[in-house]
């Protein structure tokens, strides 16, 4: 965006050149090329890596005052294989509905049951490392 712009008020492309370095200079001023390298590297880095064989279980967050909260709808079945992102259940208490996302890329080793009402830091689900 800010090439296009000082490629509209500038033709010459050594001026053009010279006004991009010094933007260049000033702190914390990064280029579309170098926002777009680094949050390419800080999506890698946090995506969370299960092991082959463990198992990680995966608990109800606490959600503010929010609680009673139960599954009403699973996507996935034991043994079927998740990625990270995938929506493996709904779950809703009296106010809200929201879907609930896999941490980890792994296989769905146990699930607890629809409708059970759960408590903060129960265990909706167990993911086992492939």
């Amino acid at each position: 965006m800010i090439k296009s712009l000082i490629q509209k008020l500038f033709t010459s492309n050594k001026k053009r050149n010279e006004l991009i370095e010094e933007l260049k200079s000033i702190p914390g001023f990064k280029t579309k090329e170098e926002v777009g390298l680094a949050n390419n590297a800080q999506t890698k880095s946090n995506k969370f890596i299960l092991e082959k064989g463990k198992t990680l279980p995966v608990l109800l967050p606490e959600f503010g005052n929010l609680s009673n909260f139960r599954v009403v709808r699973w996507h996935f079945k034991t043994g079927d294989l998740v990625k990270e992102g995938n929506v493996i259940c709904e779950i809703e208490n009296e106010k809200i509905t929201m879907e609930f996302e896999s941490i980890a890329d792994g296989r769905i080793s146990n699930i607890c049951p629809t409708n059970k009402i759960l408590k903060t830091g129960e265990e909706l689900c167990k993911l086992e490392g492939i």
